[in-house]
């Protein structure tokens, strides 16, 4: 008799890793317009980030780009008593729209984070601001909860050939399921929409910052493991 059960382990681990991601915004009558204030838009922030912290302009990595023309469909009022039974319509540019979404990736610190915020807030133009804490090296996490699956399973393969009077024997095959981590999810996101606040009167950054680094405590993140076990009976 064979008995084949799943083994399950999980931890909460503390993030070790975090990922700020920048979305700028620029509007123009024209493409060319738009391009190149985009462009300025962006390297405005990059040297201003640089200049004001520890972090290089080169270290923001670009994942996407676009610009687009959208369009506006207005109605026409009928001026002829022919026009009254159709629907006019007239489609109307509303300028041409650019966006770049870029990425930094650095350790978990509190310090770094803080001032980041903080000076991001004061750019002109601010981007856009998402903030996620992830881990460098799930699969190390995951390779630790190994043993406590397979632990897990050999309870409950125990369990059952009691309930069948049988002993187990020897196990036969084990499968190892791919990386379940989480990794995908925000834990703990930050989320800060278009702002401007340079020049404005209020706390000073390193007030700021210090309200940040003592309110701001991320989720820890939980990671997974699963595995198959088959296990040979005896009488």
């Amino acid at each position: 008799m064979q008995i084949i059960v799943k083994g399950d382990a999980h931890r909460m681990v503390a993030p070790d890793q975090i990922v700020a991601s920048v979305t700028f915004h620029e509007h123009a009558d024209s493409y060319d317009e738009v391009l190149q204030k985009g462009v300025q838009l962006v390297k405005d922030y990059f040297n201003f980030i640089e200049e004001n912290t520890d972090f290089a302009a080169t270290d923001f990595k670009t994942n996407a780009y676009n610009i687009r023309e959208e369009f506006t469909t207005n109605r026409i009022e009928a001026k002829t008593e022919e026009d009254l039974s159709k629907n006019l319509t007239k489609r109307v540019s509303d300028g041409f729209f650019f966006t770049q979404y870029a990425y930094l990736k650095f350790d978990y610190n509190k310090e770094r984070l803080s001032k980041l915020l903080v000076l991001t807030s004061k750019t002109e133009g601010a981007p856009r601001f998402h903030i996620s804490f992830q881990l460098k090296d799930p699969k190390s996490y995951e390779r630790g909860l190994i043993g406590d699956a397979y632990h897990d399973a050999q309870l409950k393969a125990e369990t059952l050939a009691a309930a069948a009077d049988k002993h187990l024997r020897d196990c036969i095959r084990v499968n190892i399921d791919n990386i379940n981590a989480r990794d995908d999810l925000d834990f703990g996101a930050v989320r800060m929409e278009k702002a401007s606040f340079r020049g404005a009167a209020g706390p000073s950054v390193e007030e700021q910052m210090q309200t940040i680094d003592e309110t701001f405590h991320p989720d820890d993140i939980p990671i997974y493991k699963s595995i198959e076990v088959v296990w040979e009976t005896s009488d």
